[in-house]
């Protein structure tokens, strides 16, 4: 039995070194990752410290844009008020010029009240022309969907297919840009 204990002995002796050894060998693991995760956990927090700087940069720069935004239609629509108001003003001395051929209707014949009429129409086409309104040709020219739309088509065999023949409407544009068709007769 003293065999057995003894031998007992010198296997929980043996397998407390063991211990001891692998308690020795945590210790050093562990000493050696403590840098390692703390360099890791350096390198997180200054990953973040970017992150946060790149997401607040964003941030800044989407706020830039949508105050760049509201200025630019601010800016729009005060524009849009001011060429408004131009043209009005423009546009004024011509209504006052019917209001005075309407008075005098009564006192004017009627060759007298045309001529008024016609001085008004060529101060008004003056005024609409200095705004950029120009009238887009229609007669005689190659039909052309942009700028015409075909009302009626006839059959003309003197005429080459696709011909205007008759201006119902006039078309107009601005700064090159049709913004009303001519009504226009077509040869088919």
């Amino acid at each position: 039995m003293k065999q057995l204990t003894k031998k007992k002995m010198e296997e929980a002796k043996a397998m407390e070194e063991t211990v001891d050894l692998v308690d020795e060998e945590q210790a050093t693991v562990e000493t050696k990752t403590v840098p390692g995760v703390e360099e890791l956990t350096l390198e997180v927090a200054e990953k973040q410290r970017l992150l946060d700087e790149q997401v607040n940069h964003y941030k800044r720069l989407q706020a830039d844009f949508e105050n760049f935004r509201r200025r630019t239609r601010q800016e729009k629509e005060e524009m849009s008020a001011f060429v408004t108001q131009n043209l009005i003003l423009d546009l004024l001395p011509v209504v006052d010029n019917f209001e005075r051929a309407m008075a005098a209707a009564g006192n004017q014949d009627a060759a007298n009240l045309l001529t008024g009429i016609e001085m008004i129409y060529r101060q008004l086409a003056q005024t609409l022309e200095k705004a950029g309104l120009t009238p887009v040709e229609a007669v005689g020219t190659a039909f052309d969907p942009q700028k015409h739309e075909a009302v009626m088509q006839v059959a003309d065999d003197s005429q080459e297919a696709g011909i205007i023949l008759e201006e119902f409407q006039k078309g107009y544009a601005v700064a090159g840009k049709v913004i009303r068709p001519s009504m226009v007769k077509v040869v088919g």
